[in-house]
C-alpha cells in the first residue's frame, strides 16, 4: 500500500491531557453522517483508554507531558507491526474535507493539514508507545486509509494500559482539600514546602467533630495535627522512622457512618473511577454500530469476558449506553439545563465625553492595518499580516508591532515592514525615548528556553544574552539604555537584573516588581516589605502594592476597579488617592491588545470593544478629570487598538507617510 502524506509535531503539548485531530474546514466539504451520536460532543463519554474517533473528530487519551504524533495518510491498509506498540486501536473515522490536522480540546488547528486523498469514511489506526528514555511522554502514531463500505466497529488489537482504575475512596470529599494536602507532603516528590508549613494553621472548613471522633482522633487545627487523622482514615502509614508513605484506604463509605445522599454519590464516584474509561470505548462501539452486541463486546475491547457485565451496569447506571436484550445502544449527551439568569440593571450617572482627537500615535486595526494621522490627516502607514496582533508601540523608526509567528514587524515611516532580526514574543517593552525594544523569546517543548534580546531601531543593532534552559525570565522595562528583567520560579528564588550591552547582567540588591521607562521610578521588595523607589532614591512603603501601577514619570500610581468602572491615582509624595468614574464599556484589563495606553503622564486612552457597533476611543485627561471621544475610521474593524506613544521627547513627526 501507498503513503499518500504525512504530518508530524514532535513536541505536541495535549490539552486537558487528550490528543485532539479534527476535520479541517472547506467550501467543499461533504455532509454530516447520518449518526448523530458520533458527534465530537454528542454523548457523556470520555476519549477513552487509548482513543476514540467519530465524524470529523479522533480524541487521545494522553496525560500531560509533552507527546510526539505522527499523522499518515495511506490509499490501503498499512502493514501493521504489532510488536512495536504497547497499545493498538482501530476505528472508523468520517472526514467532511478530505484533511485532518492537530488541534487543541478548547481551541483550533495547531498543526499542519494532512490531505487523506478522498473525502468520506476511513479506517483509522491508532498506535501507542513510550518515549525513549531520557524524553517525556508518548510517541503515537496515527494512519487513515479509505473505507467507503459499511464501516466496521472500533476494535483494539494490543493493550497494554490498564483498562480498569483504582477506586475512589471517597475521602477528599469527606476530609476537604486542604486536609489531602497534608498527605501529599509526604507521598509526592518534589512539592518545595516553605519551613514550618505543616505547623501553620489548617486552612479552610476543618472535618467535622462527627467524623473525627468516628476515627477517633482530636480535631486537627495545624496541618500536624491532620497527620493521625489521615493514619486513621487509611491514608498514610507510618514507616517506622518517624516518616509516612501512602496507605490503601478503603471506601469512606465502608469506615464511616455519612449522611445517606452523600454516601450515595461517594459509591457511584467509587465506581466510576473503576470504569470510566473503559466505558467510553463501549460507547464508541456502540455508536458506531447503532446498536452493537454484547457477545461482541469483550473481544472488540480486547477484555476478559468477566469484565463485560460489570461494565455494561456501571455504563447503564451512569446513562451512557441504553441495554436492551442482548444489544446496547449509545445514549446522546441529556441538554443542559435552561435557566434564565436574573439581570438586574443600575443606571449610574456617567461622565460627558466630548468629540476630541484622534489617538496621538495612530491605531491598528482588526485586520493589522496601521492608520496614523499626519498634520491632522489620516493615512495608512501600512499592514500586519499576522494571525495575532498583541500590542503596538511608536518608535523612532516606525511603528512595531508585535504579532504572532515570529519577530513581529517594524513599518517605518516610509510604509515599508521589515521583520525584526530578533524575536521579542508577545510582551515586549520599549524604551521611553522610542530608540530601544526588548523581549524575552520563548520556545516551550521537550527542552524549553529562553533568551533575552534587545534591538536598536536607530542603527538595527541587536544584543542577546546567552539562551536558559527553563520559562523563567521576564522583562520588565528599559531606562537608560539598560534592560530590566527578573528571573524566577514556582520553587525558586526571584531576582532581578540590570543589563546593559557589552557587560553581563548584574543582579540588583532587591527583586523589583514594577519600573516606570520614562522615570526610572521601581517598586521593589525589600526587607522590610514592598516599597516604592522614586526618582530621587527615597523609599515608601507601598500600601496594596500588587493592585498599583506606574503613571509615567513616576510621581503617581493607578489602579482600576470594574463596577462601577472608575479609577483611583495614589499620589506617591502625600500618599493621598483620588476617584474618578469613567464611562461605561471602557476596557480596563491589562491584557493587550486592548489595555489602556497612557498618551502622556496626564492623558490616558481607553479602548471601547464592547461598546455597541462603534470603534470608539475614550482619552481621559486626568488634572482635569475630563473626557473626550474619537470614533475611529471604518477601516479600524473589529476590535481595534491604540498604537503607544514615545513619552520621552518627539515622535517621529514630519516623517513621510503613505496616503
Amino acid at each position: 500500500m501507498t503513503l499518500l502524506g504525512f504530518s508530524e509535531e514532535d513536541e505536541y503539548l495535549p490539552d486537558y491531557g487528550t490528543i485532539v485531530l479534527r476535520d479541517v474546514y472547506r467550501d467543499s466539504s461533504v455532509p454530516v453522517l447520518g449518526n448523530d451520536l458520533l458527534g465530537e460532543s454528542a454523548t457523556n463519554a470520555l476519549s477513552g483508554t487509548v482513543a476514540t474517533a467519530g465524524d470529523g473528530w479522533l480524541h487521545c487519551t494522553a496525560n500531560d507531558p509533552w507527546q510526539a504524533v505522527r499523522c499518515e495518510a495511506h490509499d490501503g491498509p498499512p502493514e501493521l507491526r504489532l510488536e512495536e506498540w504497547e497499545d493498538v486501536v482501530e476505528s472508523p473515522f468520517h472526514s467532511r474535507s478530505g484533511a485532518v490536522s492537530l488541534a487543541l480540546l478548547t481551541g483550533g488547528a495547531t498543526g499542519d493539514q494532512l490531505n487523506l486523498g478522498a473525502q468520506g469514511l476511513f479506517r483509522t489506526r491508532i498506535c501507542r508507545k513510550p518515549a525513549e528514555p531520557g524524553e517525556e511522554g508518548d510517541v503515537w502514531l496515527i494512519q487513515f486509509w479509505p473505507a467507503p463500505d459499511r464501516p466496521e466497529p472500533p476494535r483494539w488489537l494490543n493493550r497494554t494500559r490498564a483498562t480498569l482504575h483504582p477506586e475512589n475512596p471517597g475521602w477528599q470529599q469527606v476530609l476537604g482539600y486542604h486536609l489531602i494536602e497534608v498527605s501529599w507532603y509526604f507521598t509526592l516528590a518534589g512539592m518545595p514546602r516553605r519551613d514550618g508549613w505543616l505547623d501553620e494553621p489548617l486552612p479552610g472548613e476543618p472535618p467535622s467533630d462527627t467524623v473525627c471522633a468516628q476515627l477517633g482522633v482530636d480535631p486537627p487545627r495545624t496541618r500536624r495535627d491532620a497527620i493521625p487523622l489521615l493514619v486513621a482514615a487509611g491514608l498514610l502509614v507510618a514507616d517506622g522512622s518517624g516518616g509516612y508513605s501512602a496507605g490503601t484506604p478503603r471506601r469512606a463509605t465502608e469506615v464511616l457512618d455519612l449522611p445517606a445522599d452523600l454516601a450515595a454519590r461517594l459509591d457511584a464516584a467509587a465506581v466510576r473511577a473503576v470504569y470510566v474509561w473503559l466505558a467510553a470505548d463501549l460507547v464508541s462501539i456502540a455508536a458506531w454500530s447503532n446498536p452493537a452486541h454484547v457477545k461482541d463486546v469483550a473481544a472488540l475491547l480486547a477484555v476478559p469476558e468477566e469484565t463485560v457485565e460489570p461494565l455494561l451496569e456501571y455504563a447503564v447506571s451512569d446513562k451512557l449506553i441504553r441495554r436492551e436484550d442482548d444489544t446496547v445502544a449509545a445514549l446522546p449527551r441529556p441538554p443542559l439545563p435552561q435557566q434564565v439568569p436574573r439581570v438586574t440593571i443600575v443606571h449610574r450617572e456617567e461622565p460627558p465625553t466630548v468629540a476630541g482627537a484622534p489617538p496621538r500615535a495612530g491605531f491598528v486595526s482588526g485586520d493589522g492595518t496601521v492608520g496614523v494621522w499626519h498634520a491632522g490627516e489620516f493615512a495608512i502607514l501600512g499592514r500586519v499580516e499576522s494571525d495575532y496582533r498583541y500590542r503596538a508601540f511608536e518608535t523612532l523608526a516606525g511603528i512595531y508591532v508585535a504579532a504572532s509567528g515570529g519577530q513581529g514587524q517594524l513599518i517605518d515611516w516610509s510604509g515599508t515592514a521589515r521583520q525584526l532580526p530578533v524575536d521579542l514574543d508577545m510582551g515586549p517593552v520599549r524604551s521611553a525615548d522610542g530608540r530601544y525594544l526588548a523581549g524575552v523569546q520563548t520556545h516551550v517543548g521537550r527542552r524549553s528556553w529562553d533568551q533575552v534580546h534587545l534591538y536598536d531601531v536607530t542603527t538595527e543593532e541587536s544584543w542577546s544574552l546567552p539562551k536558559s534552559p527553563e520559562l523563567t525570565r521576564r522583562v520588565l522595562g528599559i531606562h537608560d539604555g539598560a534592560v530590566y528583567f527578573v528571573t524566577g520560579s514556582g520553587g525558586g528564588p526571584f531576582v532581578a537584573s540590570r543589563w546593559t550591552p557589552g557587560h553581563e547582567p548584574a543582579d540588583l540588591a532587591s527583586p523589583m516588581h514594577l519600573l516606570d521607562p520614562l522615570s526610572g521610578a521601581q517598586l521593589r521588595e525589600e526587607a522590610w516589605g514592598m516599597a516604592v523607589v522614586t526618582t530621587s532614591g527615597e523609599q515608601l512603603a507601598a500600601r496594596e502594592p500588587y493592585r498599583w501601577r506606574f503613571v509615567p514619570g513616576g510621581t503617581r500610581m493607578y489602579s482600576f476597579r470594574y463596577d462601577p468602572p472608575s479609577a483611583e491615582l495614589l499620589d506617591l509624595a502625600t500618599g493621598s488617592v483620588t476617584a474618578c468614574p469613567l464611562p461605561a464599556a471602557c476596557d480596563l484589563g491589562d491584557t493587550a491588545p486592548t489595555a489602556p495606553v497612557w498618551e502622556t503622564p496626564d492623558t490616558v486612552v481607553f479602548s471601547q470593544p464592547h461598546h455597541g457597533w462603534t470603534r470608539r476611543i475614550v482619552r481621559w485627561h486626568v488634572p482635569r478629570a475630563e473626557f473626550e471621544h474619537f470614533d475611529l475610521p471604518e477601516i479600524a474593524g473589529y476590535r481595534p487598538f491604540p498604537v503607544e506613544p514615545i513619552l520621552a521627547g518627539e515622535p517621529g513627526a514630519g516623517k513621510p507617510v503613505r496616503s
